[in-house]
């Protein structure tokens, strides 16, 4: 029995099949192109995922990748495997005014700064760090979001983000982290008080802008791997995975450097640079914004 749902489980329906098996998470494709994740702890949770510890007790009940999945509204069916949403309790991916309300210029900074020290290499953090690229990827990426910041065009800088899709090593490459992370800092933006972001005081616009001019982002999600597509399309939603909300949650709330640096360990666990990936788009879109 599952003991947490993601709202937008129960709303599809039809046929998908097992994709992939890990000791802790089984994904499965949805016909739509989205994975619906089977996960073991509720830190992994996302809009799209179903926390099921019993999944795991046994060696995932015989699940292997080619396995036919029913997507069945309030249950879905793996083999003999019925997993029932009904009754159960449901989970969202949004963050609140109570998750970001701490933030403020020099929290951010402490973030950066535990982040430059325990993020992962390989993937984008370089953007954060300066100097020569370590990777093919972050040199393609600083040359994209180059005067990226002071660009007057709101389409030359969604034409820089959306041109990061799909970049990068990784089931869920670093560019698709990347824009989540920075999709989670517009909406913390949105969220905090006006008198609290210096984007309101300094008249700047939104580096995605919150109309149908996202469109590129639309279309490109379209060019990257299944777990990049779905990551995307729930932030896209607004919908972000638990262990970002986590981690924004504690950094805003932390009383001191040493919760910051602990919140910004356990994130950069995530994957293999998706954690630091994650925040680093984070950092680059509320650094300068508040």
């Amino acid at each position: 029995m599952p003991t947490l749902v993601g709202e937008g489980v129960p709303r599809l329906t039809g046929w998908g099949e097992v994709v992939s098996c890990f000791s802790r998470a089984v994904n499965a494709r949805h016909s739509q192109g989205l994975l619906v994740s089977f996960v073991e702890e509720t830190r992994a949770m996302t809009y799209l995922s179903v926390c099921l510890p019993a999944l795991f007790q046994k060696p995932r009940h015989g699940l292997v990748p080619g396995n036919q999945v029913r997507f069945d509204g309030h249950r879905v069916i793996m083999e003999d495997f019925v997993v029932d949403f009904l009754g159960r309790p449901t989970w969202q991916g949004k963050i609140t005014l109570g998750d970001v309300k701490g933030f403020c210029a020099s929290r951010v900074t402490l973030l950066k700064e535990s982040l430059l020290l325990k993020g992962r290499d390989g993937g984008f953090l370089g953007l954060l760090r300066g100097g020569q690229p370590n990777n093919p990827f972050m040199a393609r990426a600083m040359d994209l979001l180059r005067g990226d910041r002071s660009a007057a065009s709101r389409s030359v800088r969604l034409n820089a983000l959306s041109s990061l899709v799909g970049l990068g090593p990784g089931s869920t490459p670093s560019g698709d982290d990347f824009v989540a992370g920075v999709l989670l800092g517009e909406e913390a933006l949105r969220l905090l008080p006006s008198t609290e972001a210096k984007a309101v005081a300094d008249n700047l616009e939104p580096m995605i802008p919150w109309s149908e001019e996202k469109e590129d982002l639309w279309i490109a999600v379209n060019r990257t791997t299944d777990a990049g597509k779905t990551l995307l399309w729930q932030a896209l939603h607004g919908q972000f995975p638990n262990f970002l909300i986590e981690t924004i949650r504690c950094v805003s709330a932390a009383k001191g450097k040493q919760e910051i640096a602990e919140a910004v360990d356990s994130a950069v666990a995530c994957g293999a640079t998706s954690g630091t990936d994650a925040l680093t788009g984070f950092v680059f879109c509320m650094e300068t914004r508040i």
